[in-house]
């Protein structure tokens, strides 16, 4: 089902409004530190990442990339030399600055009003980064705006509300263990507890329905699939790549390719 296309409310304008502002804020404060405290992106995720581009680039009408909340870099450095364009985009202006090297050309911007021409690009990324979007309304319609006939939508490594619903006791023990946000804090005094919360604005998981109700709707054909693969080693050994329902995996991955 997609997502109520009714009016914003007064409340869902501010809240909309503090999402951006706040992750406008604390990746312009952590800009310099985000690879070094997030610590995620292993080699072994970065080949995967890697072969994944390569197979969206062989079925993309043409070579223009474009990666949506672009932070350190991650996806744009491992499509080095598949696309005649890599493209970051991102809210923070310091972040894009501060990994300039990863993407041909950064440009600071809001996901909801995307700066490029209708049906000039080929493919469209966000990785980790949707449960950072107040919601998926304005996003869905600007990548069919953006996108050419043909083109593909993949965003990846969001965790899907379903399976946090069914964990969340055992998430919030990991958490504890695992804590982010006081690494976040140690390192840059500016970051509070209220500024990552908004900023984490989809932490306890995100409505892949709603993404995928909206994207079908606008004339998309949409796969979806729900995996652990890219949380660490352990995991990786685990459970693999295999496909799982979503009530038993972390991470929805999404594929939508614009229909001609």
């Amino acid at each position: 089902m997609s997502e109520d296309k009714r009016e914003d409310t007064e409340q869902d304008k501010w809240d909309r409004s503090r999402v951006k502002s706040a992750n406008r804020e604390f990746y312009d404060a952590i800009s310099g530190h985000y690879e070094q405290v997030d610590g995620r992106r292993s080699d072994t995720l970065k080949r995967w990442l890697r072969l994944t581009l390569e197979d969206l680039r062989a079925k993309a009408p043409g070579g223009v990339l474009l990666d949506i909340g672009a932070g350190g870099g991650v996806v744009t450095s491992c499509a080095e030399g598949l696309f005649n364009l890599r493209i970051g985009l991102d809210i923070s202006q310091k972040i894009l600055a501060a990994h300039s090297a990863s993407f041909d050309h950064g440009v600071t911007a809001d996901v909801d009003y995307l700066p490029v021409s209708d049906a000039s690009v080929d493919v469209i990324t966000c990785f980790a980064t949707l449960h950072h979007l107040y919601s998926f309304d304005s996003l869905s319609s600007e990548i069919a705006r953006a996108l050419k006939p043909g083109g593909i939508f993949y965003s990846d490594h969001d965790m899907d509300a379903t399976f946090y619903d069914r964990f969340k006791i055992l998430l919030a023990i990991y958490r504890k263990i695992n804590n982010a946000k006081a690494a976040y804090k140690s390192v840059c005094g500016v970051i509070d507890d209220e500024l990552y919360d908004l900023s984490e604005w989809g932490q306890d998981g995100i409505d892949s329905g709603a993404l995928i109700g909206n994207l079908d709707s606008l004339g998309f054909s949409v796969e979806p699939v729900f995996h652990w693969y890219g949380l660490g080693r352990v995991t990786d050994i685990l459970f693999g790549q295999k496909a799982r329902s979503k009530r038993w995996a972390p991470l929805v991955s999404i594929r939508a390719v614009k229909r001609r």
